[in-house]
């Protein structure tokens, strides 16, 4: 058996609630509804109300006004101006003419709620103040002719009246302003948090693409110059074969234990996994090693007075020295290759040259090559600029500066 406290009541609120909203999203038929409810009840008040003294009977001029009368707000929110200044033409005649007053109904003082609350508030205001002040003026007239009995009091609990309507209004207009300013601030800024995390996702592919580049292109590079050597040397020079095979397992153990921080970083949820350091310009010995393993002598050469860098400077110029090597060990030939370090008051300057052949028709000489475009984001993430391109005397160099606040 169910228990019925597992059933869901939709009851009570929900169908208080739907009349509301289909109100809200039906403007013209809620308030067509409005007006002839208006209608008939003005009718109905006619028809069973005896005129006061000295008030006219309805006949069909007052029957028809009491219709135009009501008609209007129909339009209270689709035309709220034009739909007010109709009531007030229809309103003031059947007062002027003393048609009983039940029959006429609170309709100006609607319609000056309607304007207030659909029109921005200048119009508003001058509309409604008009209005307010013609029905005002008729008031006052009904006060002051001796053949009327109008209470003086009318005209300021009239005015009173008005002015309440307008207010209303306004405040209701300001606070659905309000609403929309608030739903709309909410709107871009959820835009514009969608946008940064697309674009800080955008940063972290390319910086970890980048990363990955570097850690494997190198060492793959390494190890493919190491194996050749090793297959040319196995049968004659078994002991150099050896040593290349060694090279290779020593390089390969190297980048997987590299490509394992980056890939634990990326697997982890938390701050809190303990990282090796990342290369620096202090690595460039053992990358030298690595390449003259390779077959390529690398010189490093020191220029000005080296002092401390930021850890980011330090951790690009080893990769743009590490890709250039990767690429004259692929393209160069038989070369020696250059590292100059160039420390300089304001700026901080590296450049990669070599003397083999170049590489007049591969990626790396025209810049569409993934290594040349990591190089170019690194330098220019720091404000920097990078040159690259065949040597005057032949080979290819590769020059990066790096605008920098040296470190104390």
């Amino acid at each position: 058996m169910r228990r019925l406290s597992q059933v869901p009541y939709r009851g009570g609120v929900q169908a208080v609630k739907n009349p509301i909203e289909w109100a809200r999203q039906h403007h013209f038929a809620a308030d067509a509804i409005l007006a002839t409810i208006f209608v008939v009840t003005a009718v109905i008040l006619g028809v069973v109300s005896e005129p006061d003294s000295g008030e006219r009977n309805l006949g069909g001029l007052g029957w028809s006004l009491i219709v135009l009368v009501n008609l209007p707000l129909a339009y209270r929110r689709r035309n709220p101006v034009a739909a007010l200044w109709l009531t007030v033409a229809f309103t003031l005649p059947y007062w002027v003419l003393d048609f009983p007053d039940q029959s006429a109904g609170p309709n100006i003082l609607i319609m000056i709620y309607s304007v207030a609350a659909h029109v921005d508030r200048p119009r508003s205001l001058q509309h409604g103040l008009a209005a307010g002040s013609s029905a005002m003026f008729v008031a006052l007239v009904g006060v002051l002719a001796p053949q009327e009995d109008l209470p003086w009091f009318s005209v300021p609990v009239n005015s009173l009246l008005f002015v309440s309507a307008w207010i209303f209004g306004d405040n209701l207009r300001n606070r659905r302003a309000y609403l929309d300013e608030l739903e709309q601030k909410a709107a871009r800024t959820a835009h514009n948090r969608d946008l940064e995390a697309r674009r800080a996702v955008s940063e972290e592919r390319t910086r970890i693409a980048r990363e990955l580049h570097d850690v494997v292109a190198h060492s793959m590079s390494v190890m493919v110059v190491q194996a050749g050597a090793a297959r040319r040397l196995l049968q004659d020079q078994p002991d150099q074969a050896a040593e290349a095979i060694s090279a290779i397992e020593s390089t390969g153990r190297e980048s997987l234990n590299e490509m394992r921080r980056v890939l634990d970083v990326l697997r982890s949820d938390t701050d809190e996994i303990e990282l090796a350091p990342a290369p620096s310009l202090q690595d460039l010995d053992r990358l030298a090693r690595q390449c003259e393993d390779a077959g390529l002598p690398v010189t490093v050469v020191l220029v000005g007075d080296p002092r401390p860098l930021p850890a980011s400077i330090e951790l690009s110029a080893y990769r743009i020295v590490q890709e250039s090597l990767t690429n004259a060990l692929k393209h160069a030939g038989p070369a020696q290759a250059t590292v100059r370090l160039v420390y300089l008051s304001d700026e901080f300057c590296v450049e990669v040259s070599d003397d083999g052949r170049g590489s007049a028709t591969g990626p790396a000489t025209t810049g569409n090559g993934q290594g040349l475009l990591g190089m170019r984001e690194r330098v220019e993430a720091f404000g920097g600029s990078l040159r690259s391109g065949p040597a005057s005397g032949g080979g290819f160099r590769v020059s990066a500066r790096f605008p920098v606040e040296y470190a104390s």
